[in-house]
């Protein structure tokens, strides 16, 4: 308006994995399912449960560090994994953030899928849940996306989906209702998203 237009408005142009994003088995699954045709009971969550998983420079979580929680997340829908990484470096050092993140191995989805068949999704404090420490991303990031968004299995096998980038500092407790909000649009493999979370009175 400040130029003479009727009305204030912008353009932008974005990669669909950026900022917090939802991760659907399409992304790794050509049989998969893209974000559009997830039902929107996929996307409301009941019982999250919320890890504490302060990890180092390029250190993954395996299937050994989820079995200490195996109790914890016995019931749960969604798992979030709370790092401590995005409050150490997303503002203070961003080139850090992104280059030198932690992450998932392979085995921490076989686990998962295994052991909690409840479980729906994941949501994580880093980038992506692929680590870009010894590749970008290495071979075991790599492999978990591949493991938990079933490449090559059939739509209607069970999956778990991915919420990378989560703005999880700050929670001094752990949510008793999730709901995540993706942009849709169609053919996506991922998708921005905005997630909201409701807690019990304090």
């Amino acid at each position: 308006m400040s130029q003479g237009g009727v009305a204030n408005w912008l353009e932008f142009r974005s990669i669909n994995h950026n900022g917090t994003h939802l991760d659907a088995p399409y992304h790794f699954n050509p049989r998969g399912k893209r974000v559009t045709e997830l039902g929107l009971e996929e996307f409301v969550f009941e019982r999250a449960c919320l890890l504490e998983l302060p990890l180092r420079d390029g250190e993954l979580i395996t299937a050994e560090t989820l079995k200490t929680h195996a109790v914890a997340i016995a019931d749960s829908d969604l798992l979030l994994a709370r790092t401590g990484w995005a409050e150490r470096y997303r503002a203070s050092d961003p080139v850090r953030y992104g280059r030198q993140a932690p992450g998932f191995a392979a085995s921490a989805g076989r686990y998962l899928l295994e052991h909690h068949p409840q479980l729906r999704a994941i949501g994580m404090d880093i980038p992506s849940a692929a680590s870009p420490v010894g590749g970008e991303p290495n071979a075991e990031g790599l492999e978990f996306h591949r493991v938990v968004l079933r490449t090559g299995a059939a739509p209607e096998e069970p999956y778990l989906l991915l919420v990378e980038d989560m703005k999880l500092e700050g929670l001094t407790s752990t949510p008793r209702k999730v709901w995540i909000v993706p942009l849709l649009l169609e053919g996506d493999d991922a998708a921005p998203v905005t997630v909201l979370a409701e807690f019990e009175p304090s």
